[in-house]
């Protein structure tokens, strides 16, 4: 995967950090100071002030270790961040959910925009005839901080939900153990919530996407939307090309094609040695991406499907068994059945 140190996060989470440590200090025997922080961090003190300004990984690790650290103990530190959550905590994300027709409609705004504020994560929307999961596919190696950033995602979805008036319907499913506070993040969710699933997803029934939003208002939306496209076109050519190729092939792999080389390098619109030094350049090459990519998809099918080895294997491009259960226990250090096995007690 791609090292956390090449993303680019909005300055706006520093005003959050800035926010929660206020908090933190305020009645309490902690001497601390935010812009005494941020200079540790090596984060200009004025970073909001400028629009352009970007936190890189390194800086938004070491903001959330020392949030960790200063936080309360009786409380999941990732709750304690979302209560400081406002209307444009995600920038214009934010502001044009809660002004969206419907929840179909913001729901369609967060997949696309997301990356913006969220960078680093894929969002992927999977229908059934009941349901609708997105799923939340980690580009990066996030490291210890992950599971803090998937509980923020869905705290940020349950947020801008409330704030849009739509009525809580749905279950939560987290990749890492919530075990030590589950209560708690299911009092806030109002959900019914479950651990150590093989991806992080929220479920929610496909009804509830008529829900219309609260105040909904077309000429801000718009608006917003303009922004937001203004700055995922100016994201999208400043970006790492690991992180483009690895939403690519994982779209592509969910409708059941898994890109070759050159057919990555058209879709990025460049030539196969270009692809091939690019991801060199950042520490990759395409076998490592396409190992990752039929990982995630193997986890997925061992878990929600009763397909054979033999179908799964094949389902992610190899057609030789023996050689996906050597790879898989390569991936994960067990067998794809002893995995399914524990995935599946898991969850009951």
């Amino acid at each position: 995967m791609s090292e956390l140190s090449q993303l680019k996060f909005p300055a706006i989470y520093s005003q959050l950090a800035k926010d929660f440590i206020d908090t933190i200090v305020r009645d309490s025997a902690i001497d601390f100071s935010i812009s005494k922080g941020l200079e540790l961090l090596n984060i200009p003190a004025n970073i909001l002030q400028d629009p352009d300004a970007r936190l890189d990984g390194d800086q938004i690790n070491l903001l959330l270790t020392l949030g960790h650290m200063l936080a309360k103990k009786e409380k999941p530190f990732s709750l304690q961040l979302v209560d400081h959550f406002k209307e444009d905590t995600l920038g214009m994300l934010g502001l044009a959910i809660i002004n969206a027709e419907n929840a179909e409609q913001s729901l369609g705004l967060f997949q696309k925009y997301a990356e913006l504020y969220i960078p680093g994560f894929d969002f992927s929307l999977s229908y059934d005839e009941k349901n609708l999961d997105i799923e939340i596919l980690p580009l990066v190696n996030f490291k210890k901080v992950e599971s803090v950033l998937v509980e923020i995602i869905f705290g940020a979805f349950h947020f801008y939900g409330k704030r849009s008036g739509l009525d809580s319907m749905g279950e939560y499913f987290f990749s890492h153990d919530i075990s030590a506070h589950k209560i708690q993040l299911e009092e806030k969710f109002e959900c019914p919530l479950y651990s150590l699933s093989p991806v992080s997803k929220i479920r929610i029934p496909r009804t509830a996407l008529s829900q219309k939003v609260k105040n909904p208002n077309s000429s801000m939306l718009t608006f917003y939307i303009a922004q937001l496209n203004s700055e995922l076109e100016k994201q999208t050519k400043e970006s790492n090309v690991s992180a483009q190729a690895r939403r690519l092939m994982h779209h592509n792999a969910k409708q059941g094609v898994f890109l070759n080389r050159d057919q990555l390098a058209d879709l990025l619109s460049c030539s196969h040695r270009t692809l091939t030094r690019k991801l060199k350049a950042e520490g990759n090459c395409f076998q490592n991406l396409l190992d990752e990519v039929r990982f995630s998809m193997a986890k997925r099918l061992l878990h929600q499907s009763s397909r054979s080895i033999k179908q799964v294997a094949s389902s992610v491009g190899i057609n030789n068994s023996a050689v996906f259960c050597r790879a898989f226990k390569k991936w994960s250090g067990i067998t794809p059945g002893e995995y399914r096995t524990d995935s599946l007690n898991d969850n009951n």
